[in-house]
């Protein structure tokens, strides 16, 4: 008895590692939106597309905040994030010209962070350039709109 049920307990172990290890699959959202032309933008394409919207992470489907459509700025601009320690810290998900009081920027600077509050994000095995979280800051801190060019954006093309 006391093998079958270790059997069982090491398979279920396997079985929610590889949930984890591929739950945030390589998917492109299925939006036509077309971000407004700007550091936004270029943060919805080249980082939210390819790294967070994805299947099983914040596609709209799995975690908040969804970052996939129109309703992508409204999600994260000014909002308190469902993680209750960043709650607690008073972190907004994006706080206009505060890095530090992002929630999204300390999770893609979560080596740095002072507030380490769940994971490092992208899961998945995705990492994010340097490059890409300076643009991110960059952006934050030029007030975070939604529409103009305010960050450096050859970090990111």
């Amino acid at each position: 008895m006391n093998s079958i049920l270790l059997s069982t307990i090491k398979q279920l172990g396997i079985y929610f590692l590889l949930i984890s290890l591929f739950a945030c699959e390589s998917e492109t959202p299925g939006s036509d939106y077309m971000p407004p032309d700007g550091s936004f933008g270029l943060v919805y394409s080249k980082i939210f597309t390819p790294s967070c919207a994805l299947s099983g992470c914040h596609n709209g489907e799995a975690r908040e905040p969804s970052l996939t459509g129109e309703d992508t700025y409204n999600n994260i601009f000014g909002k308190t994030p469902v993680n209750q320690n960043a709650a607690n810290a008073m972190l907004e998900y994006i706080m206009a010209s505060s890095p530090d009081s992002s929630f999204l920027y300390q999770k893609i600077a979560y080596d740095s962070s002072q507030f380490q509050f769940g994971s490092a994000m992208p899961l998945g095995g995705i990492s994010l350039t340097a490059d890409q979280v300076t643009f991110v800051r960059q952006w934050i801190v030029a007030g975070a709109p939604e529409s103009g060019h305010v960050a450096d954006r050859s970090l990111v093309e």
